[in-house]
């Protein structure tokens, strides 16, 4: 075989033939008998097992979709008539299909034939039509058939599953589908318009290459996406310069490739369907190559139409805007990993739509906006409550930076350093304000509570702040050339140093330790955020600089709860949190890829 438009090719040579229909039928039926005898899963007698069964993907175009819709009771001849009237007048049948209930025969004819096979149908069946034992023929034009081709595939569960997933991963309608019991070739009918997105579709999610995954990151200048693509490039699991494929790297025990297709800040964005090398940079800086203006509305239109099903958006940033789009990707099949608590923590409508748009064609992850960030908390929650325990009282620190500063002042070191040293191991948000006032955690808090059933919103949780009631309305300058916020704000705060260290001192002179515990209270509907004295021999009084410790009772945790501990703020242990979620999501979707049997 060689390609007419580039003459000088050597070309594929084809060596080899498939054996019979027969053979293949007979070698089956002794490997059936023999898998039985041995107690295994039956092997495909005619392929190597390391081998996809998947040779080729194919297509017709200009075609019609003829339905002939009858009752086989009434008029039992209506297959044999339709065939037969098709043949006489030379019509060729390019698929052909039939409901088990035998109320409709679909077949696909060339477009420039589909008005005279209307007419010598009509024709033919005039009786029937006239006396309603057949509904009508209709012709639908503009279509195209999609078909995969290959030797074995009967024997290799899976094939027409991942073929069909594929198609609605990527939104494409199967009109018809056919499917012989050799497995040879699996046909289906598409409209014409989706022709391009099927085959590509179909050439991703089958054996011809492995599974890939489009992710757009929002947020991907900001300190937590610069570490996540950090992580991903470090992984050498991400696809680098796709024009290199020395350098393509696989995700091996999942058979999954990452390729980042768009990158996104508050101000530009960048989009490539063949794929953004990372690893050289974003190339999101002013005048850069193929940037344009951030427009959300926009990248929805570029992932919905990408022709890869298998598409998630990362959302690295603080934006409501961005949050607001989660319902319509979720919707459209487009999967959302979150480290934005705007998401979970919004207006209970929000959320709610947020929950009926995910589902089987996309899927929700926001580990990181809960308690503990990187701590697999909500998870766990999940877990507990699908295998049947009851969940009765969630409690301990949530904020990974206040459990820094409180830490700190307990140290001895003043609230304004305390809070300069952790924005300098970022572990603060882009406004400091955010932690200190609880709007932080206060999120989280709402977060949790509503994976814990309760419909609660940020007003409902009572959280105290550590900010001083004299800032209280404190505003940075923003005038061009003002220092940082942080920099205002840590200048700002040290009138008033010695008020917090105070109340920790005070605690401690009590034999008690100061902590900004958190309580999701099930039974009572509540949730608090409070500085509390707590012996120090109570686990929730052990955190040290970042830490966050979370304490779970439920109905079978208890009285000893289960307790989870860790570093929970900062850039690296948030991204890894959504690095995580990446690759819970990249699990679920190779379930409908082939598997290779070794």
């Amino acid at each position: 075989m060689r390609n007419v438009f580039n003459p000088t090719h050597p070309g594929t040579v084809i060596e080899g033939r498939a054996c019979s229909l027969t053979t293949m039928s007979q070698a089956w039926q002794e490997e059936m008998v023999d898998a039985k005898k041995s107690w295994r899963k039956a092997a495909c007698p005619v392929q190597m097992t390391d081998e996809s069964p998947i040779k080729g993907i194919t297509s017709v175009d200009n075609v019609a979709l003829l339905n002939i819709e009858g009752t086989m009771t009434c008029v039992p001849d209506l297959a044999p008539r339709l065939f037969d009237t098709l043949a006489r007048i030379g019509v060729q049948v390019v698929m052909t299909t039939q409901a088990s209930a035998d109320s409709s025969i679909c077949v696909v004819v060339e477009e420039a034939e589909a008005e005279r096979a209307i007419d010598s149908l009509n024709q033919a069946f005039d009786r029937e039509l006239s006396r309603g034992l057949v509904g009508g023929i209709t012709a639908e034009l503009g279509h195209s058939v999609v078909a995969i081709v290959g030797e074995g595939m009967a024997f290799r569960a899976g094939i027409g599953a991942t073929f069909t997933k594929a198609m609605a991963n990527t939104g494409v309608n199967i009109r018809a589908i056919a499917q012989g019991s050799s497995e040879r070739q699996i046909s289906i009918c598409v409209e014409k318009d989706d022709c391009t997105k099927a085959l590509r579709a179909a050439h991703a999610a089958l054996a011809l290459s492995n599974t890939q995954l489009d992710v757009a990151i929002i947020g991907a200048s900001g300190a937590v996406g610069t570490e996540l693509i950090r992580q991903l490039v470090a992984s050498q699991r991400v696809i680098g310069d796709p024009r290199a494929a020395a350098k393509r790297q696989v995700l091996n025990d999942l058979q999954l490739d990452f390729k980042v297709t768009a990158v996104a800040r508050s101000s530009v964005m960048r989009k490539s369907y063949d794929g953004i090398d990372v690893e050289h940079g974003l190339g999101l800086e002013e005048g850069a190559e193929g940037i344009e203006p951030t427009d959300l509305e926009q990248l929805t239109r570029f992932l919905s139409e990408g022709y890869n099903g298998n598409r998630v958006v990362i959302d690295c940033s603080i934006s409501r805007d961005v949050a607001d789009m989660y319902p319509v990707w979720l919707s459209r099949g487009i999967n959302v990993i979150s480290a934005n608590k705007k998401g979970g923590s919004g207006s209970l409508e929000h959320y709610d739509q947020c929950l009926a748009s995910r589902g089987s064609q996309a899927q929700w992850f926001y580990e990181t906006t809960g308690p503990g960030s990187g701590l697999p908390v909500l998870s766990i929650l999940q877990d507990m409550k699908q295998s049947g325990d009851s969940v009765f009282r969630v409690e301990g620190v949530f904020s990974g930076t206040i459990s820094f500063l409180i830490y700190s002042v307990t140290k001895g070191v003043p609230l304004s350093l305390a809070l300069e040293q952790a924005a300098a191991l970022s572990l603060c948000e882009p406004d400091p304000r955010d932690d200190l006032t609880g709007l932080d955690v206060r999120q989280k808090v709402v977060v949790l509570a509503r994976e814990l059933g309760l419909r609660l919103s940020s007003e409902d949780v009572d959280c105290e702040s550590l900010l001083p009631e004299a800032l209280a309305d404190w505003a940075p300058d923003e005038s061009e050339g003002a220092p940082t916020i942080i920099e205002q704000l840590v200048e700002a705060l040290r009138p008033y140093d010695g008020v917090l260290s105070k109340r920790i001192a005070e605690m401690r002179a009590n034999g008690m330790v100061a902590v900004h515990l958190g309580c999701v209270d099930v039974a009572s509907g509540t949730a608090s955020v409070k500085l509390t004295p707590l012996p120090a021999t109570s686990l929730l009084a052990r955190c040290e600089d970042n830490e966050n410790v979370v304490a779970i009772t439920s109905q079978r945790y208890s009285p000893r709860p289960m307790v989870l501990q860790g570093p929970g703020a900062g850039a690296g242990i948030t991204a890894q949190g959504l690095f995580a979620d990446l690759l819970h999501l990249s699990r679920t979707l190779v379930e409908w890829s082939i598997p290779k049997i070794q």
